[in-house]
């Protein structure tokens, strides 16, 4: 008899890490939760393999296995990176320092730039200079460059980024400064070029994605080394994939020399992962929400597509790189709650972790959402995290007292009462959100995730008036399983800031099949086994002569055989009408940038259907909640009961093993045909 082989993916979040497993013979999924250890993420793993192990799975016969980490992240939100140089043109010496001149919010003028990850007196002037087209003004001074190692070397560095003017289109200079510096340097510093990282104009963003790749490279590439031995010790023989900002995935090695490129990887993959669950209910129009032990954060899939950008944010710095949108719009289950000094109950943004953990785990002293998720009636104590960790309700009763005695309220009340608030905060972010997109909510659902996600919900829906929110069937792993199923993915780019009636139809092919040609070149160097199949995406980054921003223009391969670019014209025109308000056909269009992605499609696990219900579910119990004021006796489900066409009247409660659902009186849900829960108030059916 053969041995089953499995597929595994694990999010690694602030609370707990999340596994999601695949048997590739049975089809079988099952996910399972285990708490983060943050002073050793990898002992997290290790952990969740002895669960697995308990499942009866065994390190040996895993042999594909997708991660989401934080490292690259945590790293640069704490700023406990490396001690690095800068490397640049001479003039440019406080590119770090000016960065754009202009406030973080505009109309705050107490807001402030982020202090640049290096100090002044380690950015290095070279003598050197190339003009916008990339020919050569001022070839590099060899003396200048060795006097910047010098220096570099003198003060202690570990590594040095390079980011000349104009080296996206031509990184000539770049290149021998870095070879001078390993030679010079004997191979002690590490170096990071930003032609090389990603090679786009704007000199500031891009000098800033090639000092914060360098900065968090050491800490990532440290976890990368004691991840691998560690699932050696453990028995694992495959090695592991890491997930991309942009929800695609690549072989760790690549992570490794790009850690950028993982800063949003872990919520890009929930969102892969909302994808398919909103496919599998037939749901086009989706805001993500996925909220964990740290955080809340939505993204919106329109037409069955996740959105993306084209640069992000992070700790006030641009991140220069395609990363699925993302907005962080609230606290988490760990967030507590606290009394500000004009006597206001707060809840966030400063968060307990999972060391020591809400109150109610037997460790903290602080009064998390967890905390008042369980006062509140939420939670079986017995049943969290599939009963791994053990609840305490007395300790939150505890922790809570000295908010409620300052509202004048019971606990229970003053739980409840956290709870709106952290309802009311996420409102405000979401409504921003949504001007900024332009949508209306009552078009789209909300699928929630995430351990928190499905107890916080329903209340955020019920007040963005959201048509529905879509549970699906293991909503506090799918993070994990979205790594699962990611699909590998690259772009390719190259920078032209050219009018399109200066760029011949023929050239411009030509051009994009270089591209294609790079990105079938990244695609074959990965540690790939049983590719599904690839597609190339082509589009063009392009703006109105005159404008300061561009937008990214989708376009079919076939129009690049027209003899001209009407077809293009008109793509663009569209877009721009569509997105804000207006287009302007008289005007010259300018290509700023040509980018290729291509998409390596992994093997998708067969999504499973549940058996038609034969009569109405039965609770397996009852409880009292007591939530927006009012105290309720909330019957309780058992998800793994719940078949397609069950339908469960609110208020109610659903167990599993990941995470609770919560169903406000005046709403009910229903079982479609592949497990989702699907909430919507009494009265309106799809």
């Amino acid at each position: 008899m053969t041995r089953e082989t499995y597929r595994l993916g694990i999010d690694i979040g602030g609370t707990f890490t999340d596994l999601t497993v695949l048997g590739e013979q049975s089809g079988r999924i099952m996910g399972l939760k285990t708490p983060t250890v943050p002073a050793d993420p990898a002992q997290g793993i290790v952990n969740g393999l002895k669960l697995l192990f308990r499942q009866g799975i065994e390190p040996a016969d895993i042999d594909y296995f997708v991660h989401g980490t934080t490292i690259g992240l945590n790293t640069l939100l704490q700023r406990k990176g490396e001690s690095i140089a800068l490397f640049v043109t001479e003039g440019f010496r406080d590119i770090l320092n000016l960065q754009r001149l202009r406030l973080p919010v505009p109309y705050d003028f107490r807001s402030r730039l982020p202090e640049p990850l290096i100090e002044r007196k380690h950015v290095f002037p070279v003598r050197e200079r190339l003009l916008q087209d990339g020919t050569v003004k001022q070839p590099i001074d060899r003396e200048s460059l060795d006097r910047a190692i010098d220096a570099a070397l003198a003060a202690g560095v570990t590594g040095i980024a390079v980011c000349f003017l104009h080296s996206y289109k031509n990184p000539v200079h770049e290149r021998i400064a870095a070879e001078r510096i390993r030679e010079r340097a004997k191979g002690r510093l590490d170096v990071c070029l930003s032609s090389g990282l990603y090679p786009q104009m704007r000199e500031y963003e891009r000098a800033v994605m090639t000092v914060v790749n360098l900065y968090i490279q050491a800490n990532v590439k440290k976890y990368f080394g004691t991840l691998r031995e560690r699932l050696t010790g453990e028995g694992m023989k495959t090695t592991p994939f890491i997930t991309q900002s942009n929800g695609g995935i690549m072989d760790i090695d690549t992570a490794a020399a790009a850690p950028v490129r993982t800063l949003f990887s872990g919520p890009a993959a929930g969102v892969i992962g909302a994808v398919r669950a909103a496919a599998a209910a037939g749901i086009s129009n989706v805001v993500t929400f996925d909220m964990g032990g740290t955080s809340a954060d939505i993204s919106i899939i329109e037409n069955g597509q996740p959105t993306f950008v084209q640069t992000n944010h992070l700790a006030g710095f641009p991140i220069m790189l395609p990363s699925v949108s993302i907005y962080s719009v609230g606290a988490g289950g760990g967030s507590y709650g606290w009394i500000d000094n004009g006597g206001l109950l707060k809840v966030g943004p400063e968060s307990v972790g999972s060391s020591p953990g809400p109150a109610c785990y037997g460790r903290g002293d602080k009064a998390a959402l967890t905390d008042a998720f369980l006062l509140c009636g939420y939670l079986n104590p017995e049943r969290f995290a599939a009963g791994h960790v053990p609840l305490y309700p007395e300790l939150s009763e505890k922790a809570m007292k000295p908010i409620a005695d300052h509202l004048r309220l019971d606990v229970r009340a003053a739980a409840d009462r956290m709870i709106q608030v952290a309802v009311a905060n996420m409102y405000a972010e979401l409504s921003s959100v949504m001007e900024q997109h332009g949508f209306d909510p009552r078009d789209f659902s909300f699928l929630a995730f995430g351990g928190a996600g499905p107890v916080t919900a329903n209340f955020l829906a019920d007040e963005i008036q959201a048509s529905s929110v879509l549970v699906p069937p293991s909503p506090g792993t799918l993070c994990a399983l979205g790594a699962l199923t990611a699909d590998f993915a690259y772009d390719a780019v190259q920078s032209r800031q050219t009018l399109l009636a200066d760029l011949p139809m023929p050239r411009l092919k030509e051009e994009f099949a270089k591209l294609a040609g790079h990105a079938r070149q990244w695609l074959a160097e990965q540690d790939i086994r049983g590719l599904e199949g690839q597609t190339l995406l082509y589009s063009m980054d392009a703006r109105y002569s005159g404008q300061a921003y561009e937008i990214e223009l989708p376009l079919d391969p076939a129009i690049l055989d027209d003899a001209g670019h009407e077809r293009i014209l008109d793509a663009f025109h569209h877009l721009h009408q569509r997105q804000y308000g207006h287009c302007d056909r008289e005007a010259l269009l300018e290509v700023i940038g040509l980018r290729v992605r291509i998409i390596g499609r992994t093997l998708k696990p067969v999504q499973p259907r549940v058996p038609g219900a034969e009569g109405t579910v039965e609770p397996i119990g009852s409880r009292s909640i007591i939530a927006r004021g009012a105290e309720y006796t909330a019957r309780v489900y058992e998800r793994s009961g719940l078949l397609h066409g069950h339908r469960i009247e609110g208020p109610a409660i659903v167990e599993q093993d990941d995470t609770t659902v919560l169903i406000l009186d005046g709403w009910h849900g229903r079982v479609d045909a592949y497990g989702n829960l699907i909430l919507q108030r009494n009265g309106e059916e799809s």
